[in-house]
């Protein structure tokens, strides 16, 4: 991982801008729940709420997703401390970023892998329906309601491998600099600034060691 800067601002920027948002978003994630959960509504657009699954079932997996919005967002306020603590507190935001890439890319084949609060294909689908007031939308409609979940999805995918890419940049520099300091408060760091060749050529030799005679 070369390179500290991204895009218009060094990579530690970036990455407390990223975990920022991604703090923001967890939050209103975790207070959407928490409301849904308190109003006890029986019918909402995400995957952990499902009429067809027992009250334990629901139960646990409300738990599990209030725990995993938790640890994303602990892991996004660790980041704000990095620049002081070190690289270590960048850490478990990278870590935090592939179980969320990794989930991403289950919920293509299974919903039910999906992220907290995020709605899989067939919840949209069913919202959108609602919206519309139909039972069943025609070929055409979902053909094009396909069309637009897989550009958005992508969207969100890269977006998130970015944000990856730039945490880890992050992680490396932030290691580099604490080397960096660590080698000159022990003195193991030294800087000498060498002549040019042409300088070199300039510069006037010392006389010579007076010869040495045996007695």
């Amino acid at each position: 991982m070369s390179g500290t800067r991204t895009l218009c601002c060094h990579v530690t920027t970036a990455t407390v801008l990223f975990a920022g948002v991604y703090l923001s978003v967890n939050m209103l994630t975790l207070v959407g729940i928490i409301l849904t959960v308190s109003l006890d509504k029986d019918t909402i657009s995400v995957s952990y709420h499902e009429s067809r699954v027992t009250k334990g079932h629901r139960a646990f997996d409300i738990s599990t997703n209030i725990l995993m919005l938790v640890l994303m967002s602990i892991s996004a306020v660790l980041v704000f401390f990095a620049k002081r603590k070190g690289p270590m507190f960048v850490l478990p935001f990278v870590l935090m970023m592939m179980v969320e890439l990794s989930l991403s890319f289950l919920s293509m084949f299974n919903g039910a892998w999906g992220l907290p609060g995020t709605p899989a294909y067939r919840e949209i689908l069913q919202s959108v329906k609602s919206q519309l007031k139909v039972e069943r939308l025609s070929e055409e409609d979902i053909g094009e309601f396909t069309m637009w979940y897989s550009v958005f999805f992508m969207l969100h995918i890269l977006l998130k491998v970015y944000a990856l890419q730039v945490s880890m940049k992050c992680f490396y520099a932030l290691k580099a600099e604490r080397m960096a300091a660590v080698s000159v408060c022990s003195g193991n760091s030294v800087t000498m600034k060498l002549p040019s060749y042409d300088e070199a050529l300039k510069m006037k030799a010392e006389d010579t060691p007076p010869t040495y005679n045996e007695p």
